[in-house]
């Protein structure tokens, strides 16, 4: 994967530069008039992890299943294993 990567995934722009400081990175999707930005870091565990934290984002929960399931499929496309977060409980990864 890229240090920038910028790509559309079902008429969404997602741009991803990793390690803007340290281990964390930033994500942000835009479609339209919508942007947000997501929280995301390296997770500690042994497999490469980056940890992305939905739930703390400005995103409406009416929005949340889309958003996750289109970045869903763009880490699907990197070696790396993406764990998304929806809430403190409740999380998916990429693999």
């Amino acid at each position: 994967m890229d240090r920038n990567v910028r790509e559309n995934v079902d008429g969404w722009d997602i741009y991803f530069q990793r390690n803007v400081h340290m281990y964390t990175h930033a994500l942000s999707k835009k479609m339209g008039g919508f942007k947000f930005s997501i929280s995301s870091e390296d997770l500690p565990v042994k497999e490469k992890t980056i940890g992305v934290w939905l739930y703390t984002s400005s995103i409406p929960e009416s929005m949340l299943e889309n958003i996750q399931a289109v970045l869903i499929k763009w880490a699907k496309r990197y070696e790396i294993k993406f764990q998304l977060y929806a809430s403190k409980e409740e999380s998916v990864d990429s693999r």
